[in-house]
């Protein structure tokens, strides 16, 4: 075991951290990360739609908010994605041109049609059906801006204006950015949208499959055991999460079934499968408020509350859970066995499949954000089962750890005495 965790600690963290940190690695994450509020925007406006009923009279339709920020999003991604990528490979001068050259070709890509001065698109390509072909779009806009940034144009040229330079800068990789676009698009006629469907087919076929919905869910709960934040992965798992979801409202409407688990709204939305946080924390910070140990009744009651709206880091870090064999074990095993158990009961029709298209992250405590994705009053018996077992799950690790625990805290205490004891004799002996 200590093998193992020397391995973990200091070869496995190092390597995935420099991975991570490279620029086109955490560029691209954080393009998906920053569009994150217009998401949650369209998600406010949902919470919303479900009161407003309620009262007509006195509450608008505001509808059109999703309408002009959730779906909009693989537009805002073709921005986001350029400008961030610019700003991790350090070429700030082209962020702002970069974005905007982004939604230029993404929108390139749209193949629409003018017709009396009439432009027409299909409008769902705005939105989270986009998002992949979006991506694709700004890493291919990225890379020119970043090759023609290499060159460093006019570097020693000074007889040029300086706003003069920044145009040519700019032009060339727009030029060829669009130019490229335009002879692949337009000329040779490619509908990159069902390009991507076939070539993405079978990542969201396997992503769909019980070892896929496992492994989505379980990667960034390893990498986070190991201090590596889980936000890490919210680019790839986005690129799977938006249009698999989108996948489930479309056949809903036209009358047929949600189908695909491996969603935003299943592995984080309805939280039973990170009950408390990523490593379903919630039944060890329960625990945490049984303990003989002060210190960690302490910490019990401390991060109770955030656990409840499943932020776990201030116990993931506090007791410390990172890098702790003894506690990585059980977050390892409740992450399987709690998505192991939402999947059987979805496949099963025990629990409903969500249907809407809500991806945020699970700050909404469980059993309301299981009832309120789902729209299933049996999220609330499923909620109970899973914590049920979570708790028992974690006691023996938590026993062991609580055993180790109090065992320093007896030590510092027996110290503390010692020094107490030295200090008096010598206080004695200078009397």
């Amino acid at each position: 075991m200590k093998k193992l965790m020397d391995w973990l600690q200091n070869s496995l963290t190092p390597a995935v951290q420099r991975f991570t940190n490279r620029p086109w690695v955490s560029g691209f994450s954080a393009g998906i990360v920053k569009c994150l509020p217009f998401i949650l925007t369209g998600c406010v406006i949902f919470f919303y739609n479900v009161v407003q009923p309620y009262f007509p009279n006195f509450l608008p339709n505001l509808s059109d908010v999703t309408t002009y920020t959730f779906n909009l999003l693989a537009l805002l991604v073709s921005f986001m994605m350029v400008y961030q990528l610019m700003g991790s490979l350090k070429h700030r001068g082209y962020q702002v041109v970069g974005g905007l050259t982004g939604i230029c070709a993404y929108i390139l890509t749209m193949k629409g049609t003018i017709v009396d001065g009439v432009y027409s698109v299909t409008w769902n390509r705005f939105g989270p059906t986009g998002i992949v072909v979006a991506i694709i779009v700004g890493l291919y806009v990225a890379f020119i801006f970043h090759m023609v940034a290499k060159m460093k144009l006019f570097k020693n040229n000074k007889t040029v204006p300086e706003f003069v330079q920044e145009w040519i800068k700019n032009i060339i990789p727009i030029f060829i950015t669009i130019l490229t676009m335009k002879i692949l698009i337009i000329d040779f006629d490619v509908d990159l949208y069902p390009l991507v469907l076939l070539i993405f087919e079978p990542v969201q076929a396997i992503a769909q499959t019980y070892p896929g919905f496992l492994l989505v869910i379980f990667i960034p709960v390893f990498f986070y055991s190991l201090g590596i934040s889980g936000w890490t992965w919210s680019g790839p798992r986005n690129a799977i999460f938006i249009p698999a979801q989108a996948a489930n409202v479309a056949a809903v409407a036209a009358g047929g079934i949600a189908t695909n688990l491996t969603t935003s709204e299943v592995c984080n939305g309805i939280a039973l499968c990170v009950l408390g946080g990523m490593g379903c924390t919630l039944a060890f910070n329960i625990l945490l408020l049984t303990s003989k140990s002060k210190r960690l009744k302490t910490l019990g009651k401390v991060c109770i509350g955030p656990s409840i709206f499943n932020i776990n880091e201030p116990v993931l870090y506090g007791a410390p859970m990172v890098f702790n064999p003894v506690l990585m074990l059980p977050m390892y095993i409740c992450t399987f066995v709690n998505a192991t158990i939402v999947y059987v009961i979805m496949k099963m029709g025990l629990l409903a499949v969500p249907t809407i298209e809500l991806a945020m992250v699970a700050t909404i405590p469980a059993p309301i954000s299981t009832v309120m994705f789902t729209g299933d009053m049996m999220g609330i018996l499923w909620w109970a089962v899973v914590l049920a077992l979570d708790i028992i799950i974690y006691y023996p690790f938590f026993k062991t750890f609580e055993k180790v625990t109090m065992a320093e805290e007896e030590m510092k205490l027996l110290k503390k005495e010692e020094r107490k004891e030295v200090k008096n004799t010598e206080t004695k002996a200078i009397a």
